[in-house]
């Protein structure tokens, strides 16, 4: 059995999954301990010659390709899951690529143990071209952003996105696999939904859940998602999220809604003066803008 399974979805983006299998190249560890599996989630551009080209140049790498026709990054992570040899699992887009030490970090800090182990790594942005000056650090989610800096397990109110994370496969044997029933009835859900799922389930077993501040992955964000409308969006279907949270809960946990975003307006006020005290003014128009359309997909009653 292998120790690591690296799972890579893939929809449309030969390009970017090229930077991807490149940043493979520089890595020092042990080939016979890893395998990558490519998930191509039906893309119209031809991925498995993309693999023969790259594993006829590198034999040595363990590269596995298989093909998720129902359309989905939750049915592609899943069948990686089904696939996966290894025991512990990790999750990266194919718009990601690894810092030159992850492998060796891998290989160091787990080469035991490897049956107990939930939470994700680092996942720095990186911009397309400049960024611009109204992103401030509560927009930076929006973008995949992970950084939690020194701490050693995610807080209870986050959870590791699926662009760097790392669950054991007794784990996923333990609580399922990705909720594929959570599109039912709707276009669209917010990003992140799979995996707060996914990790509130874990949770509920009593597995710690770990940030790995040495496991690094940069993170390509395009000049076209780099716009307000885009933040938006995703920022009323969050707000949304967090309502159906709550919609199955008595009065008291709605009084406990209304405060905790009555406490972040405020929190909002507070810190817009510094932003506009350090000439930030952007930043301070953003972070208002932010905080309405939360509260405005959290008190809406449409889906």
């Amino acid at each position: 059995m292998k120790k690591f399974s690296f799972i890579i979805p893939t929809y449309n983006r030969p390009k970017l999954l090229e930077e991807l299998l490149n940043s493979l190249i520089v890595q020092q560890f042990n080939h016979d301990f890893f395998e990558i599996l490519i998930i191509d989630n039906n893309s119209e551009n031809n991925v498995s010659q993309l693999i023969q080209d790259f594993t006829a140049a590198h034999p040595d790498f363990d590269i596995k390709y298989f093909k998720e026709t129902q359309q989905g990054e939750q049915y592609a992570w899943n069948k990686g899951i089904e696939k996966a040899q290894g025991k512990l699992l990790i999750f990266v887009d194919d718009d990601t690529t690894f810092h030159q030490d992850y492998f060796a970090t891998l290989e160091k800090d787990f080469s035991e143990n490897l049956d107990h182990i939930a939470g994700g790594g680092k996942v720095a942005p990186v911009f397309e071209y400049q960024k611009p000056a109204w992103i401030n650090k509560y927009v930076m989610p929006y973008f995949a952003e992970i950084n939690l800096r020194e701490r050693s397990q995610f807080p209870k109110n986050k959870y590791p996105f699926a662009t760097n994370m790392l669950v054991s496969k007794v784990v996923f044997d333990k609580v399922g696999a990705f909720n594929t029933e959570l599109m039912a009835d709707k276009k669209t859900i917010p990003p992140g939904s799979f995996e707060r799922d996914l990790f509130n389930r874990i949770r509920k077993e009593g597995y710690p859940v770990y940030y790995f501040h040495d496991l690094v992955v940069w993170h390509f964000i395009p000049q076209e998602k780099i716009n307000k409308s885009y933040v938006k969006d995703k920022a009323i279907e969050t707000g949304k999220t967090l309502r159906d949270i709550y919609k199955n809960k008595n009065i008291w946990w709605y009084l406990y809604a209304l405060w905790m975003d009555l406490a972040k307006w405020f929190a909002a006020a507070i810190l817009s003066i510094y932003y506009i005290f350090t000439t930030q003014w952007e930043k301070a128009s953003m972070l208002f803008k932010l905080r309405w359309w939360r509260s405005k997909g959290f008190w809406s009653f449409s889906r």
